[in-house]
């Protein structure tokens, strides 16, 4: 039996039913408007409402991103979220923005969504052209909560910006907007994995260009942020003003679960978004969720737990999990 802690009410109704014959009922933690979650996993939980119908049913919840789904999930208040890495394993911890919370272990990762980017970029007539151009420029950083912001407030730390520059605070699509009016100089957000869409729809309008860090940037933001590594944008031909690649970091997303869920919906939930065909059909929709994995290798070295479940599944799809990340509470 759940302890009533960690029951969610939906709408009147409880977010997970208790009882064997019950229908199960969980919310699925999303992200904010403008941004790569909000669509894909809208629809993800559509799929799954389609396919688990009478079974199981998910509630898609709009969140401010990953800082948010992470706490969430960890308090019971989702049942099931997307998560950086940074986010997960403070939360794991009990440390940085999650110091005050305490280490909490009380979900487990079901998936390996995909790896993400990060993005600096201006209109394409800024005289910015570099990150030291950006000094007494208005910066937008995101809001406060998500896990872009968290990124982006990492990446100007290091560079030793944070404190020269204007920082402004807002989301996706108003930030993107903003830019375009040229309000603020400078746009910061993830990308999914090279776009985001907010600014690849501004672009149509008023080309943007990607600002690339140089070596020795790359290697000041990943000495002081041991989740990054390095990468190359490619040049993207959705964005409009985009004249070469762009050099940046990238880190790790993961799909986290709270044990509030039985181990059958996490199986069926895995095994109805994963399934080959409707991947393909998701992935058309939300392109997020093209390269789902069950790929956990990088989990051995920040020694996070991977679901029993969903370990299961996995290996009936033929993937080597490895046995010391995987188990139960």
């Amino acid at each position: 039996m759940i302890r009533m802690k960690h029951l969610i009410l939906l709408a009147g109704a409880c977010a997970l039913a208790t009882t064997a014959n019950a229908q199960e009922r969980y919310r699925f933690g999303g992200g904010p408007s403008g941004g790569g979650w909000h669509p894909a996993i809208s629809a993800g939980t559509q799929i799954l409402n389609q396919k688990l119908k009478g079974k199981v049913n998910f509630q898609y919840s709009p969140s401010q991103g990953s800082v948010a789904n992470v706490r969430r999930v960890g308090q019971g208040e989702f049942a099931t979220a997307w998560g950086h890495i940074g986010q997960v394993w403070q939360s794991w911890n009990g440390v940085g923005l999650f110091d005050k919370d305490g280490s909490n272990k009380d979900f487990r990762i079901v998936a390996n969504v995909r790896a993400q980017t990060q993005i600096i970029a201006v209109l394409a007539d800024s005289p910015i052209k570099s990150f030291s151009d950006m000094k007494g420029k208005v910066v937008n950083l995101l809001a406060k909560g998500t896990g872009s912001h968290v990124n982006c407030r990492n990446i100007f730390t290091s560079l030793g910006l944070i404190d020269q520059i204007e920082a402004r605070y807002t989301n996706f699509a108003k930030a993107a907007q903003a830019l375009g009016d040229r309000q603020i100089d400078v746009f910061c957000s993830a990308g999914a994995p090279f776009t985001i869409p907010a600014l690849t729809q501004l672009s149509i309008s008023k080309p943007v260009r990607y600002i690339s860090m140089t070596a020795e940037e790359q290697k000041k933001v990943i000495a002081d942020n041991k989740f990054y590594v390095p990468i190359t944008i490619p040049k993207q031909a959705d964005v409009k003003g985009m004249d070469a690649p762009a050099d940046t970091i990238a880190y790790d997303v993961w799909w986290i679960a709270h044990k509030q869920m039985s181990d059958d919906s996490i199986y069926n939930m895995l095994k109805v978004i994963a399934a080959p065909d409707n991947l393909q059909q998701l992935t058309k929709t939300a392109r997020y969720w093209r390269d789902l994995s069950g790929n956990f290798n990088a989990l051995k070295e920040h020694k996070i737990f991977v679901h029993p479940a969903a370990a299961k599944y996995w290996k009936e799809r033929g993937i080597d999990v490895p046995t010391e990340v995987v188990k139960g509470y």
